[in-house]
């Protein structure tokens, strides 16, 4: 089977059976496909130590300190968030509150946000893509509901976050997470370096002491 032809890491008009057909190509299982009202964009970076390594730690600090705060978290790695005929995207973390509803259902199908609600945080790991994902993703999943965004930057060894702000779509810069009340990106910068310098173990305890 021939593999469709695509741009990767850019986004080029697109209508939305051109994106499935992309999105379903079997060569293509690797790849990380997003959609935003006519756009598409593919990425086939290869993940490094940063990358995964960052993905794993931030996973594991925001589990860890939902529960030393009492929050009820159902957390995914990597799922499919779709608005069909509009939207796609697959965050390297997800994450939905215990109370939110509708919640999805334990299949494998995308994440069908027409009938489920956005997630409470979204997580992308920017080992090579952080302009795209501090402007356009960051556009895309404001549009989408979700109501809090993290761009992790491996580089800079840093944490930014969005929230939306009243009903409005448009995701701003903050200091504090609401989603984990009292963890601020001072926090998880401190974490990051941690990770990095100390190992996970060091990073954890330094949340638990925090706590």
């Amino acid at each position: 089977m021939q593999t469709q032809a695509f741009l990767q890491d850019t986004w080029v008009r697109a209508d939305w059976d051109h994106f499935l057909v992309v999105a379903n190509d079997p060569a293509l299982t690797q790849a990380k496909f997003y959609y935003n009202h006519g756009w598409m964009r593919v990425e086939m970076s290869p993940v490094g130590p940063a990358h995964a390594g960052a993905n794993n730690l931030i996973s594991q600090i925001v589990s860890l300190y939902a529960y030393t705060c009492s929050v009820g978290l159902i957390g995914y790695v990597n799922p499919t968030l779709r608005k069909v005929g509009l939207q796609e995207a697959q965050p390297d973390l997800a994450y939905y509150l215990v109370g939110q509803s509708p919640l999805p259902s334990w299949s494998n199908s995308p994440i069908d946000l027409r009938t489920t609600a956005a997630p409470a945080l979204v997580v992308e790991v920017s080992a090579t893509t952080l302009e795209d994902d501090l402007t356009a993703k960051r556009e895309l999943y404001g549009r989408m509901g979700v109501e809090e965004y993290w761009v992790v930057d491996t580089a800079g060894r840093r944490v930014l976050l969005f929230a939306a702000e009243g009903d409005a779509e448009v995701l701003e810069s903050r200091d504090a997470s609401r989603v984990l009340p009292g963890l601020t990106v001072g926090m998880l910068a401190e974490v990051l370096q941690l990770g990095v310098s100390e190992g996970d173990a060091a990073a954890i305890g330094f949340i638990l002491q925090g706590r």
